[in-house]
């Protein structure tokens, strides 16, 4: 059931980390603002990782009734992975960076809608813990964001 393929997300991560946080310090943008959003989108993924190899296959082998969490895991933590992680390497700490939110969020709905393969068919849940999933990371992101400002002000 568990291969090495399960565990391949785990070793990547430290490096993920090294090599984002390296990069960041060597552009003179290691904010506090950078650092949270890094934070958040590094735990997101090792989430949606520890959830896609671990907790989905149990769902699934036990057939048990998880209200398609295990199904739309990659689509709710992973909206939060990719939505933190690229404001990490490419956010400009200003609201101009919602753009950047809400073109991700139709970005992974439009992916959603183009990826028909056989394995992969189109899921409105899918669609819709993009949505919800998004939405929160859109409104923590004004949160900190004002909080930083705030911050910066005083």
């Amino acid at each position: 059931m568990y291969t090495l393929s399960n565990y391949i997300p785990f070793i990547l991560i430290p490096f993920m980390g090294w090599g984002v946080r390296r990069m960041l310090i060597r552009n003179k943008q290691y904010t506090m603002l950078k650092r949270m959003t890094f934070k958040i989108g590094i735990s997101a993924f090792f989430l949606t990782e520890m959830a896609r190899s671990f907790y989905r296959p149990y769902i699934y082998q036990y057939n048990i009734f998880d209200f398609y969490i295990a199904d739309t895991i990659g689509n709710s933590l992973g909206t939060i992975t990719a939505i933190f992680m690229i404001l990490t390497l490419t956010g400009k700490e200003k609201l101009s960076d919602l753009k950047i939110i809400l073109i991700l969020i139709v970005g992974l709905i439009a992916y959603e809608g183009i990826n028909l393969t056989s394995d992969n068919p189109f899921d409105y849940r899918d669609v819709i813990a993009t949505l919800i999933f998004g939405s929160l990371s859109l409104i923590f992101y004004l949160y900190l964001l004002n909080s930083h400002i705030c911050k910066k002000l005083d």
